[in-house]
């Protein structure tokens, strides 16, 4: 895996050492911008885990040149929301997955399934009543996961629905895997209890770990990161909310390369059919 740190205003210097495109594009007032195009090639996937300041979203994009937004962030970061996608050159989003139905992962769902069109919303199983009654005004097909289940996203990705027997809210955890090989966890809960139901099916080392919960010390147990063993840590922004102090020294000692969106800025993963590539990306906006 190659890690190399940059920041929007130098990206035209080094962005090719990943395959990244940046075009200069004027803008309605006749400005020059900047957009980045994650150039892959026909089997690669592209995660993007966007620096938003409050909640959760990562862009997905496919071989089969369909787009998924996993969560949409706070309501209040929709402007820094578009912003990034319109950077990635992002025009439509197909399939929003919704982990959770708070606030922080949903603030946003009506707005992209308006201005993107995007045909379906994934909701866990649980929660499809409420998502019906929730979006019942949106043009959107939606969809429950349950437990278990699992779906093939695109040629060579897959995804695979963790259980969530003690979830007081209904909320979806789930491994994608591309090529049967790079595992990316989205952890959506942060407690020992279900850490030990998902151990008991014999979790595998993951490539990729999105922490759940924002960082906090209730979860992301040493013995959960002993079995899952990742390689990386992204960990996104709650306003008001600190990262567990506790967890920042798990992660470290436990020698997992940490990213801190915050701190870090949007953290952007190539994913091909052997290897993986990551950059940070601070965009300005």
């Amino acid at each position: 895996m190659r890690k190399i740190l940059i920041g929007l205003l130098c990206m035209g210097i080094l962005a090719g050492l990943l395959g990244l495109e940046v075009r200069m594009v004027s803008n309605s007032d006749g400005q020059e911008e900047m957009e980045l195009d994650l150039q892959l090639e026909e089997k690669d996937v592209g995660f993007v885990f966007l620096d938003l300041p409050n909640g959760e979203s990562t862009y997905l994009e496919l071989p089969n040149e369909e787009s998924v937004l996993i969560g949409t962030g706070e309501q209040d970061s929709a402007e820094s929301l578009f912003f990034r996608l319109k950077k990635l050159n992002v025009t439509s989003i197909d399939t929003i997955i919704l982990p959770r139905f708070e606030k922080e992962y949903s603030g946003n769902v009506e707005e992209i399934v308006t201005r993107l069109g995007t045909k379906t919303l994934v909701v866990p199983e649980e929660g499809l009543d409420q998502a019906n009654t929730q979006y019942e005004k949106l043009d959107v097909r939606i969809v429950g996961w349950s437990d278990d289940t699992s779906k093939e996203l695109a040629e060579h990705v897959t995804v695979k629905v963790l259980p969530s027997p003690s979830t007081i809210m209904p909320t979806l955890s789930f491994i994608v895997t591309i090529h049967e090989k790079h595992q990316f966890f989205f952890s959506s809960e942060a407690n020992e209890d279900i850490e030990r139901v998902w151990m008991n099916d014999e979790l595998s080392p993951v490539s990729v770990l999105k922490v759940a919960e924002f960082g906090m010390n209730d979860g992301t147990s040493q013995r959960f990161l002993n079995e899952i063993d990742p390689q990386v840590a992204v960990l996104f922004t709650r306003e008001n909310r600190e990262v567990s102090a506790q967890l920042l020294e798990r992660l470290q000692e436990t020698w997992i390369d940490t990213y801190r969106v915050i701190q870090n800025g949007a953290v952007i993963i190539k994913v091909n059919q052997d290897d993986y590539e990551l950059v940070t990306v601070h965009f300005k906006g």
